[in-house]
């Protein structure tokens, strides 16, 4: 093995390289020796007891100078390994020193003597020093100027070692048959070899050791050591190979160990002995290193500030030359200021030994300076007075520095945005005043800690990942990061980290500048959800579903399966707002959002189109599938809802087409959808249909009326009718019932039953029901003219009409325009008008009134007006509904239903008529029962006006 190939540190190879020889050579000789003996007899040595008498003394005087020097350098410098090895070591040459009077041949030491016995105090002796060799390399040495480690005291180490030694020679002297037999006839045993061969084991290891230790700086001499128990290692080979006590190899073994112990002993010694004076000159060379290092001006004064000596390395920073510095005072080289400071800190100096900090300024060739001044009293040996010495530093670059650091703290502990300076392991190392406000943690509680220690867990894996590859490669960073105040709370922030490089370019610390942005992301998030979700139910809004229904119809073209599309519409939800307000109606369409979104999968979207109406899409759902969420969707509608102290129970229509069958994009099958809807609502509500072609059909229609009657009023299409209103009594005719009729040219005749309601939906029926008043008002005009004064002329109006807020000025300015008495003109509202917001009917129908026009109620019975309700009406006239006259003179029952309408209105005090009397009987029956006045085919089919003249001119009578 080349020890000199070895990755040795510097500091051990240069005594490496000095015994590397020796243990080539020792080596060499085993190795040569165990040849030549192993070809050649082994005969008995000449003078052996002689030479190994003087061979054991050696070694045994060398053990005692091991212990005698490592005992001594322990009490100056407590060393655990040196204590180890000097007890061990005395333990090993008293072992020594009986094997040698027990040898065979000298006198009986105690007991008999022999080779056995010798043995016996050989092989403690040897385990003994190999264990104390690995004992203290296993150890650690300590350096000069290292802290002491406590240990136990040296005499109980050495009471135990000379315990053990005692305790051996108690076993050798009189209890020899506890050993095992180490030499018999034959020469060694198995046994006496196996042991020579483990103290072999122990010194291999403690060699392993070595080389570990040499591979760094040591406070020992490691190559000393590591060559003393090689040769004792050697050494021990040699005593497994020798067959008899005398023979050439126990000789050999025993020069070995005598050169092993003299490397030991000059490990000790170097170790002990020689290193201090090394680390003294190494220290005086290091000092004089030191100050011809020093940059500062170093002088040397008296108590009075003469300069003594002068040191430095920077002449420039002086006011004069140095020979004309030494012995002049600092009075008459300084300024007065400058000289009272430095005055002062040797009075300082000499009162408390050590004086500090304590600056001034000079005015330099170059500029203005700031000097620091450092001052120590120097005790003079003799009796001379003491000497003081005084470092000045130039701190102009500090004093510069430390102001523009001032000015940057104050930038930073002022700012308004939280930032903190974490060391290139990521630990943070500073955070200013508005960090703490942001997150809650005190400098003293984050300081040393990683800033994952705000963090909420909500921030993606990939935001990190993104940040660190910025970083290590040396570029700042733009993110957000969901954190978590000390109390709890999260927070958005926004940061800048940016990596701090030194001189070298060497990433040093990273710069975090962050904003806390949590009420800007509620906004953002705020705003956001007001673009894309119903600000009530928090459901998509219409721009949000077009999205999700673009992505569920994209997702159901790539599978090739169904999708659904249902419109659902709750059942009477106005009469709620208009019974119980819009607080508890908002409850409720909140509560049924609720419902709705429990019912469907997460790949479903509900949305809020408006009012009372939503929208579901089912990607991935046939037929079946959707009539089985209509299903659910209807039962969790219909649940009791509890609001505000009421019990309600509502119910909903629903609507479903299908993609593709139905259509293949969102707004012909939300059209379509629009349509069944409606089909349910007409089939009794609270129920569902699926769109279907007749359906189709009649959409077409109806889209084919609104578009037509955009322009049927300007192109003269429509005209009215009017029919007769006969008094029972007498057959007199007393008015008129204004009808609208419709011809197109292409659809031919349109009934109003057909065209009524499309107006209503499509917002023409205002612009229609003016003409219609004002037409009528025209007519009545032309009527009074002519003499017909008493005529009564009624116009309908419809649930938009009187919902309209312009209605009574309408009424009011067509009435100045005609010139019509307001008498002449009845205004009828159907039943389920009057019912609709009860309290603004009243109001309105008291502005009506006010005007001078009569009112009556259409259709009436068929709604569920109350008694007390129609009498806070001021309506002239009930009209009953030809539901109720249809069966006059077939049913028996049919009478009492119109008698009861007949005696409230005579019970309040108003007039009653009959529509749909057809038949000679029904009127008679009507006249029976006391009915004022009837209306229908039986007097007169709706005719144009002047197909009335004829009728007017016959003094009003009609022929029954």
């Amino acid at each position: 093995m080349n020890l000199l190939r070895l990755q040795i540190h510097p500091q051990h190879q240069a005594s490496f390289k000095a015994v590397a020889p020796v243990l080539y050579l020792l080596t060499g000789g085993l190795v040569a020796a165990w040849v030549y003996f192993s070809v050649a007899t082994s005969l008995r040595v000449g003078h052996y007891l002689t030479l190994h008498q003087v061979l054991e003394t050696l070694s045994i005087a060398v053990s005692a100078l091991v212990f005698a020097v490592g005992w001594k350098a322990h009490s100056l410098n407590p060393q655990r390994n040196v204590l180890i090895l000097a007890c061990g070591f005395l333990g090993v040459a008293v072992l020594d020193f009986s094997h040698m009077l027990s040898f065979a041949g000298m006198p009986d030491y105690i007991t008999p003597n022999s080779v056995a016995k010798g043995i016996n105090f050989w092989l403690p002796a040897r385990y003994l020093g190999a264990l104390t060799l690995l004992g203290a390399v296993v150890l650690h040495w300590r350096a000069p100027g290292d802290a002491p480690v406590s240990s136990p005291g040296r005499l109980m180490v050495l009471a135990l070692v000379l315990a053990v030694v005692a305790a051996i020679h108690a076993v050798v002297f009189w209890f020899p048959q506890w050993y095992p037999q180490t030499y018999d006839a034959q020469g060694l045993t198995r046994f006496k070899i196996a042991a020579e061969y483990g103290v072999v084991a122990l010194y291999v290891a403690s060699l392993v050791l070595l080389l570990r230790s040499a591979r760094e700086r040591a406070a020992f001499d490691v190559a000393r050591l590591f060559a003393a128990v090689w040769v004792m290692a050697l050494s021990e080979v040699f005593f497994t190979f020798y067959v008899i006590a005398t023979d050439a190899f126990n000789l050999l073994g025993h020069l070995y160990k005598v050169a092993g112990y003299y490397y030991l002993y000059r490990a000790i010694f170097v170790g002990t002995i020689e290193a201090p004076y090394r680390v003294l000159k190494q220290s005086d060379k290091a000092l004089r290193a030191v100050l011809d290092a020093v940059p500062d001006l170093m002088f040397e004064v008296t108590r009075d500030g003469r300069y003594v000596q002068i040191h430095t390395r920077q002449p420039e920073l002086l006011l004069m030359p140095t020979s004309e510095v030494i012995g002049r005072s600092i009075h008459d080289i300084l300024p007065p200021a400058a000289a009272a400071v430095a005055q002062a800190a040797i009075d300082a100096a000499a009162e408390h030994g050590l004086a500090r900090d304590f600056q001034y300024a000079l005015i330099l060739p170059d500029g203005q300076h700031w000097f620091e001044l450092s001052v120590a009293r120097k005790v003079m040996d003799d009796e001379a007075d003491d000497h003081f010495v005084v470092l000045s530093r130039d701190i102009t670059l500090r004093v510069q520095t430390l102001d523009t650091l001032r000015k940057l703290r104050h930038a930073v502990e002022q700012a308004p945005n939280s930032i903190f300076i974490a060391g290139a392991d990521g630990n943070i190392e500073y955070v200013n005043p508005a960090f703490t406000a942001t997150t809650g943690y005190s400098p003293e509680e984050v300081i040393g800690r990683n800033p994952r220690l705000l963090s909420a867990g909500s921030t993606p894996a990939s935001v990190y990942a993104d940040l660190w590859q910025h970083l290590e490669s040396g570029r700042p960073w733009r993110g957000e990061f969901v954190n978590r105040r000390k109390g709890g709370a999260e927070y958005h922030e926004s940061a800048i980290i940016s990596p701090l490089h030194d001189e070298q370019g060497r990433i040093t610390h990273y710069l975090a500048v962050q904003e806390d942005v949590t009420e800007r992301r509620r906004d953002e998030e705020r705003i956001r959800k007001l673009i894309n979700f119903d600000a009530l139910t928090g459901l998509p809004n219409r721009t949000m579903f077009a999205s999700r229904f673009s992505q569920a119809l994209a997702l159901t073209q790539r599978s090739g399966h169904q999708l659904a599309l249902l419109y659902l519409d709750l059942d009477h939800f106005k009469n709620v707002n208009d019974s119980l307000g819009h607080q508890v109606g908002d409850g409720l369409l909140i509560e049924i959002a609720h419902r709705l979104q429990s019912v469907v999968r997460d790949e479903d979207t509900v949305s809020r189109q408006g009012g009372d109406e939503f929208v579901i899409v089912l990607p991935l759902t046939d037929a079946q599938q959707a009539a089985h969420v209509a299903d659910e969707l209807q039962a969790q509608v219909r649940r009791i809802c509890k609001l505000e102290h009421h019990e309600l129970v509502v119910t909903s229509s629903i609507g479903i087409a299908m993609y593709p069958e139905d259509g293949g994009d969102f707004e012909t099958l939300a059209q379509r959808a629009d349509a069944a809807m409606f089909r349910a609502k007409e089939s009794g509500r609270d129920t569902y249909r699926f769109f279907s072609t007749d359906m189709q059909a009649r959409s077409l229609r109806v889209l084919q009326i609104e578009n037509a009657l955009r322009s049927a009023l300007v192109q003269g299409q429509l005209t009215l009718h009017y029919q007769p209103q006969i008094r029972l009594r007498d057959r007199q005719l007393v008015g008129v019932e204004a009808l609208l009729r419709w011809t197109h040219p292409e659809l031919g005749t349109v009934g109003p039953a057909e065209f009524i309601p499309v107006a209503e939906s499509s917002g023409q029926i205002l612009g229609m029901g003016e003409w219609v008043l004002r037409t009528a008002l025209a007519q009545a005009r032309h009527w009074r003219d002519a003499g017909h004064t008493e005529l009564v002329v009624a116009v309908n109006l419809s649930m938009v009409q009187f919902r309209h807020p312009g209605l009574v000025d309408t009424v009011r300015r067509s009435l100045a325009d005609s010139g019509v008495p307001p008498q002449m003109l009845e205004l009828e509202l159907t039943e389920s008008i009057a019912m609709d917001a009860p309290e603004q009917v009243i109001a309105i129908v008291q502005q009506l009134c006010d005007l001078g026009v009569k009112l009556s109620i259409d259709d009436f019975g068929t709604g569920y007006s109350s008694f007390s309700y129609i009498q806070r009406l001021k309506v002239h006239k009930l009209k009953i509904d030809q539901s109720f006259v249809r069966h006059l003179g077939d049913d028996p029952s049919a009478p009492h239903i119109v008698r009861a309408i007949i005696g409230l209105a005579q019970s309040l005090g108003l007039e009653t008529i009959a529509e749909g009397v057809e038949t000679a009987v029904q009127g008679e029956v009507l006249l029976g029962l006391g009915c004022d006045t009837g209306q229908g085919y039986h007097f007169s089919r709706p005719v144009p006006a002047t197909d009335l003249d004829g009728m007017l001119t016959q003094g009003h009578a009609v022929p029954g």
